[in-house]
């Protein structure tokens, strides 16, 4: 099959455009989305520079597979320096952006410059056209992308847009590329904004797709099988993951209360089981089986007849325990405000509780709330600093849109002590004393504290006959143990990392069928490029990635000293239920992690290891 294989290079300063071809050598080996967005952005930096610089390429790739006849195959990589953190911003995303870019034959969009007024790209027949988006500027996500649809007369097609936070240069501000398909982590709404560039639209024309060989017809009606015979099928097509918010209080390590507390004693109604009985209107991603988004309407209390776009599991939790906020319909209206402002509502949810936090401490006084009460749980006060930081109009709300570390240094008094995050992107949700691999993967990840990227659910999801099997030691499943986490970690970023650079989502393939070993996308790849390619070669393609984005973050500063954990888990153990006791001992994982990567004692990969991995030459 003949793929996609230009990338459109936009310079916004002179508005001029052209087109390349990705040399064949290059997508063998980086494959796609991530890894080739580690390459090219790499290949594009000047040198080390400020994420709001109009020479910050922003990249929008689709993965190998993007758009193809694979089930769930709609992930697209967009990547950027990150406003947040100043490293490496990388984002995944699904809807049917990806798709559409695939049909107009674009591989990558790589958009350079600053427009010297807001404009929006649209993208047809070959051409792209520079749109005056003045009109538009300071309009919500959702009113934004119907505007540029009736302007280019083309209701369907797929836009991406930016809200007021990325206007805003909220540095955690996010990219939607349709109703609930947030590109959210790391900032790169505000690169967008930065550049002046509302949004970006994509005209195909009506096209009939050819049909599938009837090898890979059968080979993909047996994962379609697979997916639905699976344990966790009809739980995901019908919550998603919203109802893991109890999962995760079961496990005694949550982040309620800004992680004091390790279970929420309100959980049952805080988490996606509560929208069992409202009116729900489902959703899905480019050939996706699973329809794990839907649209919730409130069927009474305070947001009653509202209708908003359902959190998934992490904005669940960021808005529901961690700000101590009992209702899950109150997570729906932030998760949605979050989507209408284009925030990251992950890292909203975060600062909303760091925020409490503070006020609870004595930290933040009515001076610096202009008198509003900051309450765990209470929504009002939540709404309307949301508001705040969207808009950047009053000061806290400033200070908190800058994101958790620049905002701690901005309050001062101890505020740091409460900000939980590393590398400046707030922590997802699982506690690290009581997850020891994610706490390692909060460490070592390359945009952060977080847990999609080095993807480490092994460590509660394998039994010790599969751990063995996998790693040679049972205790790998063992999600309390630190030793060995190291190899556990190394293996699962570099499934992950392949993932996300051939264009498969992780939850049919990861989180449902629980399969790491990279057997079915080999079979994909394999199936629809005709280029063989084993699980094997995938594997080293992860690792080679992983260290790609390491060499990446290194040139943009990076330092062994950044790879750690907030003191509170490494000083203060939990002092409750099944996980009572723990804490974690972070730098020997790390030193681990680095050992099994072929990295020294600085985390800085070894020339012998980057010849081993093909890289030798890759900028750094």
């Amino acid at each position: 099959m003949n793929l996609p294989s230009i990338i459109l290079d936009v310079d916004l300063n002179d508005r001029t455009y052209h087109r390349e071809t990705l040399p064949a050598d290059v997508r063998r080996t980086f494959l796609g989305g991530r890894g080739l967005n580690a390459w090219l952005l790499a290949s594009r930096l000047p040198g080390r520079l400020d994420a709001f610089d109009p020479a910050n390429p922003l990249l929008l790739t689709n993965g190998s597979l993007t758009g193809t006849a694979a089930l769930s195959s709609a992930r697209l990589q967009v990547s950027a320096v990150s406003p947040l953190t100043g490293l490496l911003g990388n984002s995944n995303v699904g809807g049917f952006f990806g798709s559409e870019m695939a049909a107009a034959g674009l591989l990558s969009l790589a958009v350079t410059g600053q427009s010297d007024r807001p404009v929006y790209l649209v993208l047809r027949d070959d051409t792209v056209e520079f749109r005056d988006a003045s009109g538009l500027w300071g309009m919500e996500t959702k009113a934004a992308r119907a505007a540029i649809q009736a302007a280019i007369g083309a209701p369907r097609a797929p836009v991406a847009v930016i809200g007021p936070a990325g206007e805003n240069r909220v540095r955690y501000a996010s990219v939607l590329f349709g109703p609930g398909d947030a590109a959210g982590r790391t900032g790169m709404g505000a690169v967008m904004g930065t550049k002046n560039l509302k949004g970006i639209a994509i005209v195909t024309a009506a096209r009939t797709a050819a049909p599938a060989a009837a090898s890979l017809r059968t080979l993909t009606a047996g994962h379609l099988a697979a997916l639905k015979n699976s344990s966790d099928y009809a739980e995901w097509s019908t919550f998603g993951d919203s109802g893991q918010v109890k999962w995760l209080d079961d496990f005694g390590a949550g982040p309620a209360y800004n992680y004091e507390q390790p279970q929420f004693p309100a959980v049952d109604t805080a988490n996606g089981y509560a929208f069992r009985d409202a009116p729900t209107r489902y959703t899905s991603c480019y050939l996706c089986p699973i329809r794990c988004k839907a649209e919730i309407t409130s069927p009474s209390g305070r947001h009653a007849g509202f209708t908003g776009e359902r959190p998934p599991f992490e904005p669940m939790a960021a808005f529901g325990p961690k700000c101590g906020n009992p209702d899950a319909f109150e997570s729906l209206y932030l998760h949605t405000r979050c989507n209408d402002l284009g925030l990251d509502s992950i890292e909203a949810g975060s600062v909303l509780a760091f925020a409490v936090d503070l006020f609870r401490r004595a930290i933040l006084t009515d001076a610096d709330t202009e008198g509003m009460q900051l309450v765990w749980g209470e929504p009002e006060c939540l709404e309307t600093l949301l508001e705040w930081i969207g808009s950047r109009e009053h000061r806290l709300g400033d200070i908190l849109a800058e994101g958790l570390r620049p905002a701690a240094a901005a309050i001062g008094r101890g505020a740091a002590r409460f900000a939980f995050h590393v590398k400046g992107m707030a922590m997802t949700s699982m506690d690290p004393r009581g997850f020891k691999g994610t706490g390692l993967g909060y460490a070592v990840s390359s945009r952060g504290a977080d847990f999609s990227n080095p993807y480490p659910s092994l460590e509660c999801g394998y039994s010790p006959r599969k751990a063995v099997e996998i790693f040679g030691d049972a205790g790998l499943g063992d999600r309390r143990r630190e030793t060995g986490k190291g190899r556990m970690v190394r293996y699962t970023a570099s499934v992950s990392a392949v993932l996300d650079s051939v264009g498969l989502c992780k939850i049919p393939y990861l989180s449902l069928l629980n399969d790491f070993s990279l057997n079915l996308p080999a079979e994909l790849v394999t199936a629809i490029t005709g280029d063989p390619i084993t699980p094997a070669e995938l594997l080293a393609a992860g690792e080679r990635i992983v260290t790609a984005e390491r060499l990446l973050n290194l040139r943009l500063g990076l330092t062994r000293a950044d790879d750690t954990l907030p003191a509170r888990f490494c000083q203060q153990p939990i002092a409750a239920g099944i996980c009572d006791g723990l804490f974690v001992t972070i730098d020997p994982m790390v030193r681990d992690f680095y050992a099994e990567m072929g990295w020294n004692s600085d985390g800085i990969p070894t020339s012998a290891r980057l010849r081993e991995l093909g890289l030798a030459d890759f900028p750094h």
